[in-house]
């Protein structure tokens, strides 16, 4: 996992670098900024569907809940925070190849990070189920965690882009 994460991050420092070359660096760093702002909001869907996974694991041991303000405001502050780098990944290097379709970023991310959450929460598991529900449910987790992710940063992204769009349509009338 963490290899592909590696060449990911490779691949958009490599796009970065040629959109900074062919549009300048101002253009490449306001995109990343607010790709990186857009990605905050969207990554609290990341947050709130790791709290609840947390939650499912104690549900399904059959241990009490132990939900605190402060540990629920920890574990979605961190895994929010998983939607700033997620977001510039999406607008610098897929958004484009992906043909602005937030619910294909979120399909992508499931069924990359499926696998290893699903393995982690069956290691916390002490109570024994049945291989087919921890496969459905663990990828039904997974994708509520990452499609809600992938269509709400397009949403935020698409308008900042029809904004965008907007400003400059203005201007050219302008002149």
């Amino acid at each position: 996992m963490i290899f592909l994460l590696a060449g990911v991050l490779l691949l958009t420092a490599w796009r970065f670098t040629a959109l900074a070359r062919r549009r300048g660096l101002a253009w490449a760093l306001g995109g990343v900024a607010i790709s990186a702002c857009c990605g905050l909001p969207a990554g609290l869907f990341i947050g709130v569907g790791a709290r609840v996974g947390m939650g499912a694991i104690a549900i399904t041991n059959g241990d009490p809940q132990r939900l605190t303000a402060s540990g629920t405001f920890t574990v979605v502050a961190t895994f929010s925070s998983f939607g700033i780098v997620l977001g510039v990944v999406y607008e610098v290097l897929l958004r484009r190849p992906l043909r602005r379709r937030g619910w294909a970023y979120g399909g992508l991310l499931t069924l990359c990070t499926w696998y290893p959450l699903a393995h982690a929460a069956a290691q916390q598991l002490t109570a024994h189920t049945s291989l087919i529900a921890l496969v459905t449910l663990s990828g039904l987790s997974v994708g509520l965690m990452w499609l809600p992710f992938g269509l709400a940063l397009e949403a935020l992204l698409g308008r900042w882009h029809d904004r965008k769009r907007v400003r400059a349509a203005a201007t050219a009338a302008a002149y």
